[in-house]
Order: C-alpha cells, then sequence, then structure tokens
C-alpha cells in the first residue's frame, strides 16, 4: 500500500503542480478557475458517497462476510446496482447544475473567469461518478483484505492526466506567470484536452478495479431487490457521516471562496499575484502537507480498519484497544518526522513542485506549506480517532465533536477576508492547522472513554518525546539548509533537489539516531517496514 501510494503521489505531484503548474502557472486566474472546477468532484463526491463509503461500508460488508461468502456476493451486488443508479442520476443533475455549484465555490470570481470555470465545470463534474465508484470497488477490495490495487489504481488516472498536460505544451506552450492569459485565449479545444484527459483518468481509476474484483471471484449481476438487503441499515450508520460531511464542505466554501478573493483583491489593488498565494497555491501546499497523512497514516489505517471493524463487532475491547494504540504510535512516530521535513525544507520542495514558477511564487507556496504543516501530527491523530468512531459504527459522536469545531473554522476564515493578500491564503493554513489540533484533541479524549482506557499517560509522555526529537531533527535540518540558502533555493531548481536530497537524507539519521539514544522503541516501528521491504527486493 506505501509503495502503491508513493507511486501514486510522485505521479501525482508531476502531475500537479509540476505539469499542470507549467500548463496554467501557479497563481494566475486560470489557474484558480481550472483547480475550483477540477477539486469540485472531490468535494461534492465527500458529501454524496466519501464519508458513507469510508465509514459505514467496510463493516457492513465484513458483517455479510462473516455470515458466509454467499452472502457477502449477494450483498456486493445489491450495494453495486443501488450505487450505480443513485449516484449516476445524482451526478447528471449536479452536471447540469454546473453554473449554480460553482457559484457555491467561487462568488468573489469576476465574470469572465467564473463563465470560464463552469465550462471547466460541466466536463469535470461527471468525475463524481467514478470517485464515487472507485471508492466503493475500492472498499470491498479492503473488506477482502485486498489492499494494494486500491492504492496502485490512482497511478494509470495520473499518468492520463499527464499525457493531456504533455499535448498541451506541445501545441499551446506554457502558461506565462507575469503576462497571463485572457479568459477568452482557453475557449475550445485547450479546455477540452485540460479538463476532459482529467475526467478520462479518473474513470479508468475506477474501472481498472473490476479486474481484481474478478480474480477474487466476485461476478457483478444486477440486484434490485433491495428491500431487506442490509442497505437500510448502512444507510441509517451513514446518515450522520452525510451531516458530517454536509457541514465540513460549509468551511471549505468559505476558505475557497477567501482565497479567491484573496487573488481578485490583489489584481484590483496592483499587488502582484506572484506574491499573493491563491486557492491553487493552497491545494498545492495541501497535498504536499498531507503527502506523509496519504502515505503513512491512511495505508495504516486501511490496512488496520477490517480488523477493528471484526473486534468492534464481537465486542472485543481489547483488541480494540491494542490496535488503536499501535496505530497512533506507529503514525505519530512517521509524522513526527514528516513535519519537521516539511517545514525545514519549505522552499526548496515549493520550488521542486513548481518548477517553472517565480521565486516570489515558490515564497508564497512555502509559506502556506509551512503553515499548514503545523498540524500533520493532529491530522493523524484525527483520522485514527474517527477510524475508531466509524469500527464501533457511532457515527453520530464523529459528527458532534466535528461540528463545533467547523462553526470556528468558519469564523476564522471569514476574518481574513480583509487582510493584506499576500497573507490571507497563509492565515486560512494556520486556521486550518489549529482547528485540527482541537478537534484531535476532543476525539481523543471521548474515544479513550468510549473504548475503556488507552494508557494515556504513557502514549502522552511517548508522543512528547517523539515530538521532541522531531523539533530536535528540525534544528539541524535548519542549521544546514543555511549552507545551501533558503533564497538560493527559491530561485534555482538544482539548488532545491540538491539540498532536499541532503538535508532530507541528514534529517532521516538524525531523527533515527536520537530515537534510539534516548531508548524510545518508536525507532523499531520506523526502521521494522524498511528492514522488510528490502528484504522482500532482496529475495527477488
Amino acid at each position: 500500500m506505501f509503495l502503491g501510494t508513493l507511486v501514486s503521489r510522485i505521479l501525482g505531484m508531476v502531475r500537479s503542480p509540476i505539469m499542470l503548474g507549467a500548463v496554467v502557472g501557479l497563481s494566475t486566474p486560470v489557474a484558480n478557475s481550472f483547480d475550483i472546477a477540477n477539486n469540485l468532484p472531490n468535494l461534492l463526491y465527500g458529501i454524496l458517497a466519501g464519508g458513507l463509503v469510508n465509514a459505514v461500508l467496510v463493516p457492513a460488508i465484513v458483517k455479510a462476510t462473516e455470515k458466509g461468502r454467499r452472502e457477502g456476493e449477494v450483498f456486493i451486488n445489491k450495494l453495486l446496482t443501488f450505487s450505480i443508479v443513485v449516484l449516476g442520476a445524482i451526478t447528471a443533475v449536479i452536471t447540469l447544475a454546473a453554473p449554480l455549484v460553482v457559484k457555491a465555490y467561487a462568488a468573489q470570481m469576476s465574470p469572465e473567469w467564473y463563465h470560464l470555470t463552469v465550462v471547466f465545470a460541466y466536463w469535470c463534474l461527471p468525475q463524481i461518478f467514478f470517485y464515487s465508484m472507485y471508492a466503493i470497488l475500492g472498499q470491498i477490495l479492503n473488506a477482502y483484505e485486498k489492499f494494494g490495487p486500491y492504492m496502485w489504481s490512482p497511478a494509470l488516472n495520473n499518468v492520463i492526466a499527464i499525457i493531456g498536460l504533455v499535448i498541451l505544451l506541445f501545441i499551446y506552450g506554457p502558461e506565462d506567470s507575469l503576462h497571463p492569459s485572457a479568459a477568452a485565449d482557453w475557449a475550445g479545444m485547450r479546455t477540452v484536452i485540460l479538463a476532459g484527459f482529467s475526467t478520462l483518468g479518473i474513470a479508468m481509476q475506477a474501472l481498472i478495479l473490476l479486474i481484481p474484483m474478478y480474480r477474487l471471484g466476485i461476478r457483478y449481476k444486477p440486484d434490485f431487490r433491495w428491500r431487506g438487503s442490509g442497505l437500510a441499515d448502512v444507510g441509517k450508520t451513514g446518515s450522520w457521516v452525510l451531516a458530517l460531511v454536509l457541514a465540513g464542505m460549509i468551511p471549505v466554501a468559505v476558505l475557497l471562496n477567501v482565497a479567491v478573493g484573496a487573488t481578485e483583491r490583489a489584481l484590483a489593488t496592483g499587488i502582484p499575484t506572484t506574491e499573493v498565494a491563491g486557492n491553487f497555491t493552497y491545494n498545492v501546499a495541501y497535498a504536499l502537507a498531507t503527502l506523509p497523512n496519504s502515505l503513512i497514516t491512511v495505508s495504516i489505517l486501511t490496512a488496520i480498519f477490517p480488523r477493528m471493524a471484526r473486534a468492534a463487532t464481537r465486542n472485543n475491547y481489547d483488541a480494540l484497544r491494542s490496535d488503536t494504540s499501535l496505530a497512533l504510535r506507529t503514525i505519530i512516530t512517521f509524522n513526527a518526522i514528516a513535519t519537521s521535513g516539511l517545514i525545514v525544507l519549505s522552499v526548496p520542495f515549493a520550488r521542486i513542485m513548481a518548477p517553472a514558477s517565480q521565486p516570489a511564487e515558490t515564497w508564497a507556496l512555502a509559506k502556506v506549506l509551512i503553515a499548514l504543516s503545523l498540524g500533520i501530527i493532529f491530522i493523524a491523530i484525527h483520522s485514527a480517532t474517527t477510524k475508531v468512531f466509524y469500527a464501533l459504527e457511532d457515527t453520530r459522536s464523529a459528527f458532534l465533536t466535528s461540528a463545533p469545531v467547523f462553526a470556528l473554522q468558519i469564523v476564522g476564515y471569514l476574518a481574513l477576508n480583509t487582510t493584506d493578500p499576500r497573507w490571507t491564503v497563509v492565515g486560512l493554513a494556520l486556521v486550518n492547522s489549529l482547528t485540527n489540533m482541537l478537534i484531535a484533541v476532543i476525539q481523543y479524549a471521548l474515544i479513550r472513554k468510549r473504548i475503556g482506557g488507552l494508557n494515556s499517560v504513557k502514549l502522552l509522555k511517548t508522543h512528547l518525546a517523539i515530538i521532541g526529537v522531531g523539533v530536535l531533527t528540525g534544528v539541524v535540518g535548519w542549521g544546514a539548509m543555511q549552507v545551501f540558502g533558503y533564497d538560493a533555493a527559491a530561485a534555482s531548481v538544482t539548488v532545491a533537489v540538491t539540498s532536499s536530497l541532503v538535508v532530507g537524507v541528514l534529517m532521516v539519521v538524525v531523527y533515527i539516531v536520537l530515537l534510539k539514544l534516548f531508548r524510545l522503541p518508536e525507532a523499531e516501528i520506523l526502521m521494522a517496514p524498511v528492514r522488510k521491504i528490502f528484504g522482500k527486493l532482496r529475495r527477488r
């Protein structure tokens, strides 16, 4: 899973921001326009199916397969039929309503760019159906503990999208950030290639999962006999998840509008947009900041979630506590060094991710990345505690602990709507990190009570020690970066790559040495999977 996610994420970074940044720029109006349209399917998929799929399908499929393989296959056929019919109809309606959907997320966008965003959205919104089917097929495979295909299939999506971007660069060349194109320049074939290949990639990402399902012996047969199938129980459990995701979309909409407003205010006041982070810059920084979460946290929790669900189904709270404790210790160990690395290497990473950008754009991206990186550890804890709620099928508590924090996010985001455009998106990122910290603490306290304790004193001491080691490692890395110079890294891709490799390796070595020096057993957690991977490679 780690390797599949790593390859997919590397290709994803090549796709966006490296290739996409060359095609549309990093902080140009067209970058913001396509970014909103192409991210709408993600956001709306989250409302329609994302939370429901990830929260309740694995426990439901596990319950069905516990009764027998035949019962599991019958449930899966009904589930897939229901999903294709309902999600297909909803996707069609949302696509037809593209002008209204775009308005909700880009109210502050000027008319010409709003209209282009709507055109992009008509091409991108069908992705909702394919995102949903990818998640459903993936969770079916996960319930059978076949994790690899779900993590590898996004690589195909990224390859297809990269092909489209190469075609655009070959025909039209890169976007000039200092003299950006007008909206009219993007009408026609440029829009079709950019958005069309993006949607084709998502479709193939979903459809390729039919192959491992077939190899598992699962033969899909349409089944419209939904009454008494257990889908009603899934819907009941998922109603709180749906409420949670709906509530979570409100601060996201506010964030995007405030980020777009920063670019519009910069254009109106004569501030160069190269100095101003917009919503595309935010999303690039977010993709970098959440990379450790995708590589480590998601892989670990995806693997351990079926075990959690089985333990909860059997009321085996000892096993559930053990799995939760192991998950928390493991993800903290990896994410502590990731946080230090992203903060120390924010400038060179920003330059590598946007090699065609101006130095000012690199600095703007780096500042947002630093602010988001402060919340990495707490996002990981929040992800783990949420999985425990879902294993217990206690989605109500997940909603009630999150909703008040969403309200705080909205207040924080709106307060930044009149700040200096050069710092608006940095402020948005900082609010995001602080609120993730708050929700992680609240949910951890509730989970501890819900499952009968987690040896919190030991866990707290362990976490503080690991974070302390991460801070010391960061100080060493910052000192090493002075040899290269941050301004030099912002101006040169060569310096950025060299400093990232040298300082990055140094920080990893220092981190492991310090863990061992302070006799923290988590050093073994860090090294065990590495030895296992190299052992497999040697045997091959």
